[in-house]
């Protein structure tokens, strides 16, 4: 079941702060796909409420976020650099296009860091947590500056 709230304006800003510690790090503008799995219960409205939190904070740490919502059977049919994911969208289908498009996933469903669907869990609730997945990050050949990766905890 999904969770409400999974992802919040500290979560953004994490997001946010995060994208700097990519090598390269991006510019401009960064297309935000929030990605639900219509087959979940509740992970639609999940989807909701995060691109709800994205949109009202949309520019972070110099970065602005563009986010839509787009199941994850959709998902390649649009652009994206990153994505959030709700409740059930860490799917073999998410992780090929993250793969074969270099992005970057990050979401408030350990589940999935931990399967290798998505690459960085993060919350921020009731501490910070974030947890990098480096195996799904290596495949998708997306890379971090070495701060970063001292900053988090490593599966």
């Amino acid at each position: 079941m999904a969770r409400a709230a999974s992802f919040d304006a500290q979560d953004v800003t994490i997001l946010g702060q995060t994208l700097h510690f990519v090598v390269p790090p991006p510019e401009g503008t960064v297309d935000v796909a929030i990605v639900y799995n219509s087959l979940t219960p509740g992970s639609a409205l999940e989807a909701q409420q995060i691109e709800a939190t994205v949109r009202n904070s949309p520019s972070v740490a110099g970065v602005t976020m563009n986010p839509f919502i787009v199941d994850v059977e959709k998902l390649n049919t649009r652009h994206f650099m990153v994505a959030i994911t709700a409740d059930g969208a860490g799917t073999p289908t998410l992780k090929d296009l993250l793969v074969n498009r270099h992005a970057i996933c990050m979401t408030g469903h350990l589940d999935q860091v931990q399967s290798g669907t998505c690459q960085i869990y993060v919350t921020s609730s009731p501490t910070v947590d974030i947890r990098l997945n480096q195996s799904a990050s290596d495949a998708a050949d997306i890379h971090f500056a070495t701060a970063f990766r001292i900053m988090v905890h490593t599966l």
